[in-house]
């Protein structure tokens, strides 16, 4: 993925989310009698400007695109004139600066719920969850599924597409829960039990690389039986130097079948280092050959790899097209079920962003699991690439997560702001101003570690991907 699209994706993601929050601060004070000074997209100096409407509110992008203000008329910033006074903010009963502060993150959320109501209506794009050869021991096996089986449900959750079962069983994960997973078998419904409590998904990994809680729980992606065939043989790799070729059909390893080019692959990636003997059908001639899988480090794992693209051969193909065997699929839903699962989305997102702020409070949570915008900026390019749908969900969970982080009540975000005006209203006047440039100067230190801990992620992910 190039640095221009992770650039140009998290420019549109910033823009789009700054706006819609801060347009939400504007829109309540114009409809409250505040003066607004300035809309200002980004910090510093301005690449553009311009000054429109009765009170001369200037709207304009700056250079720092990090964030963004609404600059409101206020006696703390500087003098104002006698005849506008009642329109500064601070000079505001506490009920109106409550819900000026509050329509910040109230706009992200609904923006959050518009997006994703989108986005199951444009259609949500997916890999069908059909599972593969399970190990024996992996907590899906224990669970009943084998080998072709389809999840359609894990908990109280409908499971659609592999995006579905990974929230579902982060969900569970983070709950340390057992959940009932059910899926269809060989055309019936059938029931088990998904037991979720030893997977700790906020424990954070060794590398720095972000946990794949599918992988970690035994998934593995179903894919038709049959052999594999060599599509592209690199130089000066094992394959070369055992004289495979591409068009090279692998009928047996060691004398021994194989399912499947992923099951292939992995009898390769646990052989580095050791003779592999394949039995090869180059045109209708069969043929031994000895390859010796280099070691390659992926992650903290060591595997084997021997330089060659493995697909499946055209016939296992054709059988399953003959089937109707379909993996990636596009489901769109009506307005109505739309709506009702975007609400659904919202709420799990706000409970397990929730859940991941107790469990980093509470020590049970890795500090690995923060990202900064480095991430947001991969993320978003690589969400550009999948599609207009896909693209859309993301704009809709950092928006979601925007507005959590600003209400939570630490000083400098918009939830200290609102527990502010909530002990004014309580105490029937303002805290003092010692105390809240204490609150302040605590709030800024919180807020430049979270930063320092998100960057410092963001490099370890860098360096280990």
């Amino acid at each position: 993925m190039s640095i221009a699209m992770s650039i140009l994706g998290f420019l549109l993601t910033i823009g789009v989310l700054v706006a819609f929050h801060e347009f939400g601060h504007f829109w309540m004070a114009r409809r409250l009698g505040v003066k607004v000074l300035t809309y200002s997209l980004g910090f510093g100096k301005a690449l553009w400007s311009t000054k429109r409407g009765p009170d001369q509110t200037e709207y304009r992008i700056a250079m720092l695109p990090l964030g963004g203000y609404v600059k409101m008329l206020d006696e703390r910033e500087g003098p104002v004139i006698a005849s506008e006074q009642h329109r500064a903010f601070n000079r505001q009963p506490v009920w109106k600066r409550f819900l000026i502060v509050l329509a910040g993150p109230v706009a992200n959320i609904i923006l959050a719920l518009v997006l994703w109501m989108a986005m199951f209506m444009v259609g949500v794009q997916g890999v069908l969850p059909k599972v593969g050869v399970l190990p024996p021991d992996s907590i899906l096996a224990k669970s009943g599924l084998q080998d072709g089986d389809v999840v359609t449900q894990v908990g109280g959750s409908t499971i659609h597409t592999l995006s579905d079962l990974r929230l579902a069983v982060l969900e569970g994960g983070v709950a340390n829960a057992r959940v009932p997973i059910q899926y269809e078998h060989q055309g019936a419904i059938s029931m088990g039990t998904l037991d979720l409590t030893q997977l700790k998904p906020l424990s954070g990994s060794t590398d720095g690389r972000p946990r794949d809680v599918l992988k970690e729980i035994g998934y593995r992606l179903w894919s038709p039986a049959g052999q594999a065939i060599i599509h592209k043989v690199l130089p000066g790799t094992p394959a070369a130097e055992a004289g495979l070729k591409s068009g090279d059909v692998i009928r047996s390893v060691d004398g021994h079948p194989y399912r499947d080019p992923a099951n292939l692959i992995r009898i390769i990636g646990r052989s580095a280092g050791q003779s592999l003997t394949f039995q090869i059908d180059r045109a209708g001639n069969v043929q031994a050959m000895t390859v010796t899988p280099h070691t390659v480090k992926v992650g903290a794992e060591e595997v084997g790899r021997i330089g060659a693209e493995i697909g499946l051969s055209p016939a296992a193909l054709k059988r399953a097209k003959d089937a109707g065997v379909h993996l990636l699929i596009l489901e769109r839903f009506n307005p109505v079920t739309a709506f009702t699962m975007a609400v659904e989305r919202s709420w799990t997102m706000t409970a397990l962003t929730f859940q991941v702020f107790g469990g980093l409070i509470s020590g049970q949570a890795s500090l690995s699991n923060l990202s900064g915008p480095v991430a947001i900026a991969e993320y978003a390019g690589q969400s550009l690439l999948l599609g207009f749908s896909t693209f859309l969900g993301f704009l809709a969970l950092v928006s979601l997560s925007l507005a959590i982080m600003n209400l939570l009540p630490v000083p400098l975000l918009d939830g200290g702001h609102l527990v502010m005006y909530l002990a004014e209203a309580i105490r029937g006047k303002a805290v003092g101003a010692q105390f809240e440039a204490m609150a302040t100067r605590v709030g800024l230190f919180f807020l430049v570690s979270l930063m320092i801990v998100a960057f410092y992620n963001d490099i370890a992910r860098l360096m280990h991907s």
